[in-house]
């Protein structure tokens, strides 16, 4: 789990330094056109003996990523990265809490309280001054 936010935090903070350049939508096709050959130089999937369904589905499957990826670099685009990939982060983060009760669940508990302790502070947090208009 450890790696996996290392990643999402390093992809969403490289990606933030391009947004100027190609915007949100340019990131993620820059994005998704590295990943292709990066992937297929660790692993090349066997395509032939595959059904037309399997083909759709991995075809479906490499759409919700890319929307995923959309929705994630619109949003570094709004507002903060630390923010944006913590709401992002909530969703597996839920899933394992919902899916594992257990003492090895633990880690997601800490992580989930401070989540809800983050929250806490940055709301209470005074809102930061502005300059007088003239």
């Amino acid at each position: 789990m450890l790696l996996s936010i290392v990643s999402i935090q390093s992809g969403a903070a490289i990606a933030i330094g391009i947004f100027d350049d190609v915007g949100a939508a340019g990131a993620v096709l820059l994005r998704n056109l590295l990943a292709v050959p990066v992937l297929f130089a660790f692993w090349r999937p066997a395509i032939a003996g595959r059904t037309r369904a399997d083909l759709w589905l991995v075809g479906a499957f490499g759409v919700a990523l890319g929307g995923m990826n959309l929705a994630i670099y619109a949003a570094l685009d709004r507002i903060p990265l630390g923010i944006a990939v913590t709401i992002e982060f909530l969703g597996p983060l839920s899933v394992g809490w919902i899916s594992d009760l257990s003492a090895r669940a633990v880690p997601m508990y800490v992580a989930a309280a401070g989540i809800v302790l983050a929250i806490g502070i940055l709301s209470a947090a005074p809102a930061p001054a502005t300059a007088p208009e003239t």
